[in-house]
């Protein structure tokens, strides 16, 4: 048992080790200004301007785009970098998009909306000079603009494709595309075709990666550069990526590369410092809070009272995993019951991700009957007593949510992945939020009242060992579960982009099975898990969620 003075101790150092970091994150490095603004096309287009400090003479612009199911906190690193260089940066959210308006549509209106904004809000802003970046969807966005536009000095696309029918060996001007080679949503050889027709190579065997085709001085480069270990979703947090994207910017303006490192590191150091001290401060405060509160035993029923502990400890465990497999693959069907949202919420991300969590929390509520009724306990009983609780619980759980939510906002929020949605998506963040706790609920009474409780009697260990090795089996189980669903139509149809949706899965739902066992130790409740990542969750998706019918989104996508 850790002591009182220990707890205040690790509470000062990850709260010190947070505030550095939200810190550092929005404020180094010193000489860049960063702030918000809005352009109107048809719609609201909100966009970040970032600028080097106490301007007094004209400066290249580069205004960036991102990719379908992100919003522009993503290209931040783009931007600091090229902003410390001395470029102003217009970051935009695409409509549809971030904290935009209106359904995804017209994406070059949302571009000449917000380059028809910068003068007006920074008159140095040499309009004559400029260069685009596009990451994914936003790389088809901004290459007819480049085409067509003799101020585009250059053409900078990271996950994403030239046009080769619109493209010669001289316009657009210093066309560079930058790929993983881990990539899913495009293929390296349509990349090569592109080449093509931007250099004068006869052929697509004779394409060569990582090499410069033309001259930067003149405007006639050409490179398609392919980066090891990297695949699409994170091409935009990858260091090379940014360098070389950066790089070819700043030399198409005939500016001399900078000879002291880049902000990345820094940057990306305290992103995971940030992230470990806020961690730590929520399981910190838990505990303190916990305590001073009473909570040790908050509901009246566990696993010794609810259960006949002969007939737990009479289920082995390859009958235990087997029968979860068996049932929740079986009960796929219940994914039907999400179709009335997939077809009247205009978020079809959401209610898509919704629907496969959904689904998978309706099967573990049945799972989990079937398991009362085996070890003579009632489910109806469990329901009852871990929603029905005394104030104090969903005050604990409101407070560490609150806190969470502020840490991830002014660290990743803000420099990663934004998570404050448009106005027009408030009411569906409502619902949703009140849905997923639901579903959440469902997944923390299997991991907190039946999974943890079944473990703990399979293994005999210290308590910290028994927790990590029982904490790490249940995340299995569930993420288990989530690569077969997905992988395995990915390779029916041949097609890996919906693979990216496991990068953001499988970790959420790691932090959710530590998480919801630290508080059945702590107050015997649910209710902290599943609020806690229902409000989370919701913000940060329903904020991804591109503002479409789930039909057209569909026919963007192919």
């Amino acid at each position: 048992m850790i002591s009182k003075k220990a707890q205040y101790l690790l509470l000062s150092i990850f709260f010190a080790l947070t505030i550095t970091s939200i810190f550092v994150l929005n404020f180094y490095p010193s000489d860049v200004v960063r702030s918000t603004y809005e352009a109107y096309s048809d719609q609201k287009i909100s966009f970040n301007l970032y600028q080097p400090k106490e301007l007094s003479q004209p400066t290249p612009v580069v205004v960036m785009g991102h990719g379908i199911i992100v919003n522009k906190e993503m290209m931040t690193n783009f931007a600091i970098e090229l902003a410390h260089r001395g470029f102003i940066v217009a970051s935009l959210d695409w409509s549809g998009h971030g904290q935009s308006t209106g359904y995804l549509s017209n994406l070059t209106a949302d571009l000449e909306a917000v380059i028809a904004k910068i003068p007006t809000l920074q008159p140095l802003a040499n309009m004559s000079a400029l260069a685009l970046l596009g990451y994914s969807m936003g790389g088809f966005a901004t290459y007819p603009y480049a085409v067509n536009k003799t101020n585009i000095k250059a053409w900078v696309g990271v996950g994403t494709l030239a046009s080769g029918d619109i493209s010669n060996t001289t316009t657009p001007r210093n066309v560079l595309m930058v790929i993983g080679k881990l990539e899913e949503a495009i293929s390296l050889n349509d990349a090569k075709i592109a080449m093509v027709n931007l250099t004068e190579v006869p052929s697509v065997d004779d394409v060569e990666l990582n090499t410069l085709y033309g001259n930067i001085e003149n405007g006639t480069a050409r490179m398609l550069y392919v980066v090891p270990w990297v695949e699409h979703l994170t091409t935009p947090w990858s260091e090379e990526v940014v360098r070389i994207s950066v790089d070819w910017i700043t030399l198409s303006f005939g500016k001399p590369l900078p000879t002291t490192p880049n902000a990345f590191y820094l940057r990306n150091f305290f992103a995971w410092a940030g992230f470990i001290g806020m961690v730590g401060l929520v399981f910190t405060i838990a505990k303190i809070l916990a305590d001073k509160l009473d909570l040790k035993k908050n509901t009246e029923g566990t696993s010794a009272d609810i259960f006949n502990q002969d007939a737990m400890r009479a289920q082995s465990l390859i009958s235990f995993i087997g029968k979860y497999y068996l049932l929740t693959f079986l009960l796929l069907p219940t994914m039907l019951i999400f179709i009335p949202a997939l077809l009247l919420i205009p978020l079809p991300v959401t209610t898509a991700l919704s629907a496969l969590v959904g689904c998978l929390g309706i099967s573990l509520l049945v799972f989990c009957w079937r398991l009362a009724k085996r070890w003579n306990g009632s489910i109806k009983r469990i329901l009852k007593e871990t929603l029905f609780q005394k104030p104090k619980i969903w005050v604990y759980a409101g407070i560490l949510s609150a806190l969470f939510f502020v840490c991830y906002y002014f660290t990743i929020g803000l420099n990663y992945l934004g998570m404050i949605p448009s106005i027009q998506r408030i009411p569906y963040l409502i619902l949703i939020c009140f849905l997923s706790f639901f579903v959440f609920w469902f997944f923390s009474i299997f991991i907190q009242k039946f999974s943890t409780p079944y473990l703990e009697e399979k293994f005999t260990a210290n308590p910290t060992i028994k927790y990590l090795t029982i904490s790490f089996i249940n995340t299995l189980l569930i993420d288990s579960w989530f690569v077969v669903i997905i992988i395995i139509p990915c390779i029916l149809i041949n097609n890996y982009f919906a693979t990216m949706i496991l990068i953001l899965i499988i970790p959420i739902f790691l932090f959710f099975n530590y998480f919801g066992i630290y508080m059945e130790k702590l107050t015997s409740s649910p209710i902290p898990t599943a609020l806690f990542h229902a409000i989370i969750l919701s913000f940060i998706i329903v904020t991804l969620s591109p503002y479409e019918g789930i039909m057209n989104f569909f026919g963007i996508l192919m």
